[in-house]
């Protein structure tokens, strides 16, 4: 049992040294996320409204053709009645109709494409040069931020290396059990599971132990917990020892 206890100590400094060298990184790991989170939802935006503006583009297209189909009609009818060739009033009347008809449905075709899509083009033309100047400043402070945790990470790299490879060590020397039972504490203790006892108190919380359960604590015979802070607690002399 004491060995399981010693081991679960060592495990918790490891752990504790680890996020000493997480936390000299400070915010930088969560504005990076913050960040990239920004600058996934402008790029989702700008893919929906250069959607948008691609079916618009595409109308454009469709009625321009439409447009030079009606005019090529009308060039054709128009030469038939000014040729001659109509042989009745109802026939003349007919291609002037078309004619007419024609004339109406380009118009009507300008007239939508200017009312319906030229604000509409203008309004996402300056949405995306506004995306575009965000994700600009957003990719500047990322490389930025990017930079800073590289660097930070490269000063603090062997040492890091070295600790998870002796993490990795311990971890497999102790028992699946036990570090479950670490591994509760130490979340809601945020790294901290373990505590020494030292001169009847916990080190952890600085609760008083009673004589008894510290004899105990120093026998370890047995996972014993604070009662005030439920670390797992360790007695100094075992470290000593």
């Amino acid at each position: 049992m004491k060995e399981r206890l010693l081991l679960l100590y060592k495990l918790n400094r490891i752990d504790k040294e680890l996020h000493e060298l997480f936390s000299l990184r400070g915010d930088i790991p969560a504005k990076i996320d913050d960040l990239n989170s920004e600058k996934n939802v402008l790029d989702e935006r700008a893919g929906e409204i250069k959607a948008e503006q691609e079916t618009i583009i595409n109308q454009e297209k469709s009625v321009a053709s439409e447009n030079d189909v009606l005019l090529e009609k009308m060039e054709k009818n128009d030469e038939l009645l000014r040729t001659g060739a109509v042989k009745s009033n109802k026939e003349y009347d007919a291609l002037a109709k078309e004619i007419e008809d024609a004339k109406s449905k380009i118009k009507a075709n300008e007239k939508a494409l200017k009312e319906d899509n030229s604000s509409r083009k203008s309004e996402i033309e300056n949405e995306l040069l506004l995306i575009q100047v965000q994700l600009d400043e957003i990719n500047a402070e990322l490389e930025q931020n990017e930079t800073e945790l590289k660097e930070l990470t490269k000063q603090t790299g062997e040492e890091e290396k070295e600790l998870t490879s002796d993490r990795e060590d311990i971890l497999k020397k102790i028992d699946k059990s036990d570090f479950e039972y670490y591994e509760r504490i130490s979340k809601v203790r945020f790294g901290e599971a373990i505590a020494v006892v030292r001169k009847g108190s916990c080190l952890g919380c600085y609760s008083s132990i009673p004589p008894q359960k510290a004899i105990e604590i120093r026998m370890a015979e047995k996972f014993y917990s604070c009662e005030s802070c439920g670390r797992i607690l360790i007695a100094e002399e075992l470290l000593t020892a």
